[in-house]
């Protein structure tokens, strides 16, 4: 009787083991497979996609950073353009009210000289009639021309009795009209001094014309009471003419003394 147990009739072990082996590789392997797929086709992605959050969150928060200095660098351009604006805004103010000021002084001297305009011409209608004055703008200079017969002898330039008259109605008018000052202009024709006697005292026309204006200076202040500060003495020889010098009548009309009110400058 053969025993059971028998050595030579059992399987052989090691196939047994080899086939187990074979079955634990291909399960490893399958697993491997199933972790490689996942981390391809859903660890990588999501880590992918994480990065690129991450990236845009950092991206997103140099912009925010860049706008918010854009915005106040925008701020600080309105400020200080709001800040310009209300300081251009004051001067052109503060230059309205000096032209309205401005503007007002000039009316107020444009009617004092439509005022002494008329005034002149009516103490003096007398003369103006005859010839010898005339009162004319320049501008916004009022000038009375004055000619020379009525004030000085042929040759002299000491004011006549007739000159003095003449004077004393013109000097109330110039003293009233505060914001003018008066140059006194002497004018004389191109005709050269030939009277010995007169030609002593004034070799050329230029000590003639001079010496007229400043007298009749001397007689509006003197006498006029105009304040001497107001008064200007030019002479102006035969180089300033109204007229040709042909004939008579144009040499007289040079002939001349000019009275002519300018606006005081202010400091």
């Amino acid at each position: 009787m053969a025993d059971p147990y028998d050595p030579s009739e059992m399987p052989p072990p090691r196939r047994r083991r080899s086939r187990a082996g074979l079955v634990g590789w291909l399960l490893l392997l399958l697993v491997l497979g199933v972790v490689a797929a996942c981390v391809r086709f859903l660890y990588l992605p999501l880590r992918a996609e994480r990065d690129g959050l991450s990236a845009q969150l950092r991206d997103g928060g140099e912009r925010e950073k860049r706008l918010r200095k854009e915005i106040a660098d925008k701020q600080k351009e309105i400020t200080d353009a709001a800040a310009r604006a209300a300081e251009l805004d004051s001067k052109q103010q503060q230059l309205s009210g000096k032209l309205a000021e401005t503007q007002a002084e000039r009316d107020k001297l444009e009617a004092e000289l439509k005022r002494v305009q008329s005034e002149l011409a009516s103490v003096l209608e007398p003369e103006i009639h005859a010839g010898n004055v005339r009162i004319k703008r320049r501008g916004n200079e009022l000038v009375v021309e004055l000619a020379d017969q009525i004030l000085f002898d042929s040759g002299h330039a000491e004011i006549n009795e007739g000159g003095q008259k003449v004077l004393s109605h013109v000097a109330p008018s110039l003293v009233r009209l505060q914001g003018y000052s008066i140059q006194v202009g002497g004018h004389t024709d191109r005709t050269r001094v030939t009277n010995p006697e007169t030609q002593e005292r004034f070799p050329t026309n230029w000590e003639l014309s001079t010496a007229r204006a400043t007298n009749v200076v001397r007689q509006l202040e003197e006498r006029g009471k105009v304040p001497g500060s107001r008064l200007v003495a030019t002479g102006f020889a035969q180089y300033r003419p109204v007229a040709g010098n042909a004939t008579a009548d144009d040499r007289q009309k040079n002939r001349r003394i000019e009275l002519v009110l300018l606006p005081t400058p202010k400091n």
